[in-house]
């Protein structure tokens, strides 16, 4: 029997040139494997989508929102109190959220001295000038304590007298310094009323006392805009917040005590009482808590009533409403998903990437406990239901660009749409690597033979150098 000759049995060990040829073959070889079994991994890998996750807080599949409320202009509920007139007003917006008699017309009282006040600040550029009492605001005129004519006080120990301790005689001596006159001052004071929307208010003197003078009336929902108005001063807001406050008459230092007593509530930040036995007692409140800003008006309430009327109404505002961030932009509003449609041509979930929406902007409201809030998209879901994952109209084309438009978003309140705005992607992702681009392109039988032929090869290379080896020991 003839055998075929072995080129490698007889020389037993292969050349120089062909030890150099192998060297070659195999660094080269194991140079292109590990990248191309790296590439091919990622094939067999396809259905671990790339995720990026958010930065942000909150669910992915929508965002946490209580359900509480929309607000209603007015309320209806009743609340026992015996003020004939009142009104609750939030303080940033100026919506009503409760009121009764509220346009009624009624006197009130010393409550008048808000608008007093306010032009003084407003008139008067330097309040430390020293002035004398005239004859005509001269008297106690039911007040802390009396002026004489020729007395020297400042501007601003006048304007302290008016506003905290409820002096009737320093409004005249004010009006008096403004315009010459108590009576050119009152035109001003209606003027101004006119100005800033209480136009069911007359004014008739500066300080509400209205025995000689019942043309002068105001409505619960008047003083509530001139309050609104007069609080975005800083040195108003500073002095009819204050508790107890010093003052000099002439040579002689007096310590004046406001009337509202409720400013021992620390929510209480001002601003004025009045009475007079024609107005009965009447009270209007600055009250800032639990983030709820308010406005309250009581007008004619009973002897002993005034002030429980207040916190009455300052509670059931609490108890119903509050602002709510409805729409928070660092939040996370659902998981979008991401398609390659390079070639307008949709692959499968599994070639996909995600990003995040999120709202374009935040929205803050107040609401009512009682309502209810709804958000509404133009996102649809993919896949199976429930899945959390979800597609624009239009579906997203890599590369995506931060701040990219994903779609829309509503809030409704009651039913009623509140506000319209964008979701956005806060991510910038590229197009895929070759690798990742491959791997999405090629039929899985392709890459399935191809994985196959290089599996088989490496094989074969191995067994040429286990061979090699092996005979090259034999001959040693």
């Amino acid at each position: 029997m003839t055998f075929k000759k072995n080129d490698i049995a007889d020389n037993k060990l292969p050349s120089s040139g062909a030890l150099k040829n192998l060297f070659f073959k195999t660094t080269l070889f194991l140079s292109i494997f590990p990248l191309l079994f790296f590439g091919f991994f990622h094939i067999n890998k396809l259905d671990a989508a790339t995720v990026i996750k958010p930065d942000s807080h909150g669910s992915f599949s929508g965002l946490n929102v209580p359900e509480p409320p929309g607000l209603s202009a007015e309320s209806n509920d009743f609340i026992d109190i015996t003020a004939e007139a009142a009104i609750i007003v939030e303080y940033e917006t100026g919506s009503i959220l409760w009121q009764k008699n509220g346009t009624e017309s009624l006197f009130p009282a010393s409550t008048t001295k808000m608008i007093t006040g306010i032009l003084t600040i407003e008139k008067i550029p330097d309040l430390s000038r020293e002035v004398e009492i005239s004859r005509n605001a001269a008297g106690r005129n039911n007040s802390f304590f009396p002026f004489n004519q020729g007395d020297k006080i400042t501007l601003m120990d006048l304007l302290k007298s008016a506003l905290i301790c409820s002096h009737n005689n320093a409004t005249i001596a004010l009006g008096e310094y403004i315009s010459g006159s108590e009576e050119e001052f009152v035109r001003l004071m209606n003027a101004k009323a006119i100005q800033i929307g209480a136009f069911n208010t007359n004014f008739q003197n500066s300080n509400g006392l209205d025995s000689n003078y019942p043309g002068h009336k105001s409505t619960a929902e008047d003083l509530a805009v001139i309050a609104r108005y007069c609080f975005e001063n800083d040195l108003f807001r500073k002095i009819v917040g204050t508790k107890t406050d010093t003052i000099k008459l002439n040579e002689e230092k007096l310590v004046i005590y406001n009337t509202n007593i409720l400013l021992f509530f620390d929510y209480v930040k001002g601003i004025k009482t009045g009475f007079t036995d024609n107005s009965g007692y009447c009270l209007v409140l600055y009250s800032e808590r639990e983030g709820l800003k308010l406005i309250t008006v009581l007008l004619k309430s009973a002897e002993g009533y005034r002030e429980s009327d207040a916190l009455k109404l300052i509670n059931w505002a609490n108890d119903n409403y509050f602002h709510k961030k409805i729409v928070d932009s660092g939040q996370v509003y659902k998981k979008i998903e991401v398609r390659n449609i390079a070639e307008n041509k949709n692959y499968s979930s599994s070639s996909s990437v995600f990003t995040y929406s999120y709202p374009e902007g935040d929205f803050e409201k107040l609401v009512k406990r009682s309502a209810e809030i709804t958000l509404k998209d133009s996102l649809k879901e993919t896949g199976i239901e429930g899945s959390g994952i979800f597609t624009p109209s239009l579906p997203l084309e890599l590369p995506l660009a931060e701040n990219y438009e994903i779609g829309d978003l509503e809030v409704f309140i009651d039913g009623k749409e509140e506000v319209l705005m964008k979701l956005i992607s806060k991510d910038n992702i590229d197009k895929p690597d070759i690798i990742i681009e491959l791997s999405e392109k090629t039929d899985s039988r392709i890459r399935n033979a191809l994985f196959f032929l290089i599996t088989f090869y490496f094989l074969i290379f191995i067994l040429i150098i286990v061979r090699n080896l092996t005979q090259k020991k034999s001959a040693d």
